[in-house]
């Protein structure tokens, strides 16, 4: 499934891939915001030893029109699991995963990560699909910029952010990636 060129979802408008007109000028951030490959992998490689990932919440949710629409799924809930991605004491990405009981009930691996990256578990298996990426300048007040910003002290007016589905098979996850302020000078950006 395609994306839509520009949907809106909980005050927050997504652009499709194709619109990459609008994403941000400085260069640290739109190379991350652009790279297609395994961002979990990128971060570990720069970060060496001092990768972490940090398990914010994992659980079951309702389920949003949003998840409804994006996982093709009526069944009312989503199991969630919210992550923070640093290296060097600096938190750099947050992640939000969000996948239907159908997906889970196929691949019942997925509830039982723990700390490894859901990138990392994935990267590997020849039956998954990444759709395009959307993305999205997120601003005080959105859901999921203030998820991302819970439990730090970042306060910035606004921050980018992407989504996109993997497919395993024809089981969907969605996946929102929100870019911390740290990152755009991180590494080899």
């Amino acid at each position: 499934m395609d994306p839509v060129h520009v949907s809106k979802s909980n005050g927050t408008s997504w652009q499709a891939a194709d619109s990459l007109e609008t994403l941000p000028t400085e260069a640290g951030t739109r190379c991350w915001l652009e790279d297609g490959g395994s961002l979990t992998r990128r971060l570990r490689r720069l970060g060496g030893h001092g990768f972490r990932l940090q398990v914010l919440t994992e659980g079951w949710e309702s389920a949003t029109a949003e998840d409804i629409r994006m996982l093709e799924s009526d069944s009312g809930r989503v199991r969630v699991r919210r992550v923070r991605l640093a290296a060097d004491g600096v938190e750099l990405v947050f992640a939000c995963t969000r996948m239907p009981p159908e997906t889970l009930a196929r691949h019942p691996w997925l509830a039982r990560l723990g700390h490894k990256p859901l990138g990392e578990a994935l990267a590997d298996r020849s039956d998954v699909r990444r759709t395009p990426f959307e993305f999205a300048r997120l601003s005080q007040g959105q859901i999921l910029l203030e998820d991302a910003l819970s439990g730090t002290d970042i306060v910035p007016e606004s921050l980018w952010g992407r989504r996109s589905r993997f497919l395993i098979g024809d089981h969907p996850i969605l996946v929102y990636e929100v870019f911390l302020p740290g990152l755009a000078g991180f590494g080899d950006a």
